[in-house]
Parts: C-alpha cells; structure tokens; sequence
C-alpha cells in the first residue's frame, strides 16, 4: 500500500518560466498535439482498412460458397450422366 498524502518529489515552482522553459514547454506541447493528431489519423486508417478487409473477406466467402455448389451440380450431372445407360 502506498501513502497518497506524501508530498510529491518535485513540488510545483511558483517562480516565472524562463525563457528556455517556456520555449522548451511550447515544443512540449507542439509535440504532443502532433502525437495525438498522427495517433487519430493511424486509428482511422486502421478502422478503413480492417472494414475493407472485413467486406472482402465476407465477399470472398460468398464466392467460395458459390464456387463450392457450382461444383457439387457437376459432379452430380457427371455422376448422372456416366451412370446413365447408353442408349443405342
């Protein structure tokens, strides 16, 4: 168990930011403003590409059922046809 009333190591300044710090501060936050837009733009991404995926794949299954019971009727017309008897 941890003590939330300790006092934190590094207790806030209540001095002015220099110069340095308020630049370093603004780089900070130009960052993290263009971490978050890249992290946005890469979960839309994401989400297109895994419904085109999805929307393939779901086509691709319907073909393949397709192909699968074109070939079953001609192997029961083969079938059919070499059983039949030949007629002279």
């Amino acid at each position: 168990m941890t003590d939330t009333n300790l006092p934190s190591p590094n207790p806030p300044s209540h001095q002015p930011l220099t110069p340095l710090e308020r630049g370093l501060l603004s780089l900070v936050e130009r960052l993290t403003n263009a971490f978050e837009h890249s992290t946005a733009q890469l979960e839309h991404l994401e989400r297109r590409s895994t419904g085109l995926l999805e929307e393939r794949l779901t086509e691709l299954e319907a073909l393949l059922d397709k192909s699968i019971s074109s070939q079953r009727a001609f192997n029961e017309a083969l079938l059919e046809l070499l059983s039949a008897p030949e007629s002279s």
